[in-house]
């Protein structure tokens, strides 16, 4: 591990602390949902050549791949020519790492490609970022997020299947991507925080909680596992990793894993400490309504975000649907134990990965 010296010295042109335990936290991804609206860096829109050249990148591979998404898995990062777009990616890696933690891509003009076209795009410029993750143990590589008429409530359901309110919380990768290719009727405005400020707006106001968030809680794996496997694993929330702070957090997966049988029931204190951090979110969001052809990125160490409950259309061809990524890029931030456990995605013995389109 690096002392605090080469940490710093690693550290002074992104304005970032040495991040230590019962201190406040100097970090670039510090901001409230104000502080947010002023910067311009993570908002950024298509220009008309740049989706000129991805729309020549996405003909050049369909005559390679045809109609088979499942032919992109193969592709290195190296084989799409982004053309103009290729000149955006520093600065987003940038805005990722030691920016505001979050990257808006707008203008992706999905109402006139094929799904097929769609997914190349958006498949070819989350492989610059990362390595894309199985979402679920069916090895979907590109997850939908759409309610298929699950409850929230139950264990072995994630938010993503629902149309409810949805908890604040991190995924299971480093980078999250979301593609909207359909909007709800109303609702499901995206909310997201900076959760460096949420740790020092805590330790400022309830220094007492912060103590229960940085030991280890069982979170549920929701059902998803092999014959004879754990169903839970164990993961603080606030760890201070090699001079960062690493955040992971998901206040439901951490209810249910302490509902399960052999994990030992939640304190008062630490329900507290849940309740008080996600509260010191809603305080500190930025809210967003997502338009078809956004295309949102996260860095899950540094970002926790959620949506509203939503009313959807009643025709399946235009209910809400984002595509999902989860992308792993060892470089961001030092791996905490959640990112550690999921760090090959939902895999499962028999999981095949794939990509789906419907």
């Amino acid at each position: 591990m690096p002392g605090d010296a080469e940490i710093m010295q690693g550290q002074i042109e992104t304005r970032r602390g040495v991040a230590r335990p019962g201190q406040s936290v100097s970090d670039p991804s510090e901001w409230r949902g104000s502080d947010l609206a002023e910067r311009t860096g993570w908002f950024l829109r298509l220009e008309d050549g740049e989706i000129g050249d991805l729309f020549a990148m996405c003909r050049a591979v369909r005559a390679v791949v045809g109609e088979d998404p499942d032919k992109l898995i193969d592709f290195s990062p190296d084989a799409f020519d982004l053309g103009r777009f290729a000149d955006r990616l520093p600065h987003i890696r940038r805005e990722l790492k030691d920016g505001a933690g979050v990257v808006m891509l707008r203008g992706l003009p999905v109402g006139d490609m094929e799904p097929i076209d769609a997914a190349i795009a958006y498949w070819a410029i989350g492989r610059q970022l990362g390595k894309p993750l199985s979402n679920n143990p069916q090895g979907d590589l590109i997850g939908h997020v759409t309610d298929l008429g699950k409850d929230y409530h139950d264990p072995e359901v994630r938010g993503y299947q629902t149309r409810a309110t949805m908890d604040y919380h991190c995924d299971q990768c480093t980078i999250v991507g979301l593609l909207c290719l359909r909007t709800s009727k109303s609702g499901g405005t995206s909310k997201i925080a900076s959760s460096v400020a949420v740790y020092n707006d805590l330790l400022a106001r309830r220094p007492d909680l912060v103590p229960m968030l940085m030991k280890p809680l069982c979170w549920s794996k929701h059902g998803e596992v092999d014959a004879g496997e754990a169903a839970y694993y164990e993961s603080p929330v606030f760890n201070f990793l090699d001079g960062y702070l690493c955040t992971s957090f998901g206040p439901a997966h951490i209810l249910k894993g302490h509902d399960l049988p052999g994990t030992p029931p939640l304190t008062e204190a630490q329900l507290e400490a849940l309740r008080v951090t996600e509260d010191l979110a809603e305080e500190n969001r930025y809210e967003l309504d997502f338009e078809v052809g956004d295309i949102q990125f996260l860095n899950n160490f540094v970002m926790l975000h959620t949506r509203n409950e939503y009313e959807d259309w009643p025709e399946q061809e235009r209910k809400r649907l984002l595509w999902r990524l989860w992308l792993a890029d060892d470089e961001l931030r030092p791996p905490t134990a959640h990112a550690l456990h999921w760090r090959r995605g939902v895999r499962l013995s028999n999981t095949a990965e794939h990509i789906r389109l419907s």
